[in-house]
């Protein structure tokens, strides 16, 4: 009888033990993940860019509402959604943040025409500041990371766009601030991306749904993976095998952050879509 309890009891014991180490497995799984905040577009109010007029969450209240819903404690941010860069938001922002245990991953800077890519000197000037004015606004809000927009990177503008990046840059490693290129659909085509990263010293950000086919996807993102830290990862199983994107990366030794993207949600439930994309990384990882 004793022998039998002992067992229970180390059985029981060893059982919980099992437990408390998924649990802790699946968490540092999803440490590793982020969502873009344009996945919640419905919901939001209290943003720049126009959303919902019915919306009832605020942006503050974003990465709180992610951790609650899906034990995820990262959000990716556009620079577009913030109302305001007056130090006091900024201030109030990280505050939030730091109340829902929560991180922005990285701030993704699209300026409608000012990029890298531009032929105009005076736009690449322009391009330059206020880059690193969001450099400055992504330190304020504990972000590591920006994203650049890379425009075409046309043969003609290839050397000037890689000399704005270096520029950029170096401002951003004074910050401690990693700076990426993206793959994005049509041109420029993921070779020239990696030619810009590596010229310009920079990091990759691939995008396993922005590939035109089969073979372009699987030698992209093994490039790409391996000068990346962070990832945005769609599931389109239409399209392609979200899973063997991830298969990619882990061969390719990738430690960063994968960032969910979804479109945004217009049913009864706007968090919905990202259930299937957190349940195949969570599978995959």
């Amino acid at each position: 009888m004793i022998k039998r309890r002992e067992f229970l009891m180390n059985s029981a014991a060893a059982l919980a033990s099992t437990r408390a180490w998924g649990e802790a497995a699946g968490q540092a799984k999803r440490d590793r993940i982020a969502v873009m905040s344009s996945t919640f577009l419905p919901l939001l109010k209290g943003m720049a860019r126009a959303g919902n007029p019915k919306a009832t969450l605020d942006l503050m209240d974003l990465p709180g509402m992610v951790a609650e819903r899906f034990a995820i404690h990262r959000v990716e941010f556009q620079q577009m959604d913030f109302p305001s860069t007056e130090s006091a938001y900024l201030e109030e922002f990280r505050a939030r943040l730091k109340k829902a245990n929560a991180q922005i991953s990285q701030i993704t800077l699209d300026f409608a025409n000012l990029n890298v890519s531009s032929p105009d000197p005076v736009i690449l000037l322009d391009t330059i500041e206020l880059t690193k004015r969001w450099i400055d606004y992504a330190v304020a809000l504990g972000s590591t990371r920006v994203m650049a927009h890379p425009g075409d990177l046309a043969p003609k503008v290839r050397d000037s766009a890689i000399a704005t990046l270096k520029t950029i840059n170096r401002y951003a490693r004074a910050k401690k601030v990693s700076v990426n290129l993206q793959n994005r659909p049509g041109n420029p085509g993921w070779e020239t991306i990696v030619e810009a990263i590596k010229a310009a010293g920079i990091s990759a950000d691939p995008d396993s749904g922005n590939f035109p086919d089969k073979p372009s996807r699987a030698a992209g993102l093994a490039a790409m993976y391996r000068l990346a830290g962070s990832s945005h990862i769609q599931h389109l199983p239409g399209k392609f095998d979200t899973a063997e994107a991830i298969r990619i990366s882990k061969e390719q030794g990738f430690k960063g952050i994968y960032t969910i993207e979804v479109p945004p949600g217009n049913g009864p439930d706007p968090c919905a879509p990202v259930e299937p994309v957190l349940n195949v990384l969570l599978a995959n990882m």
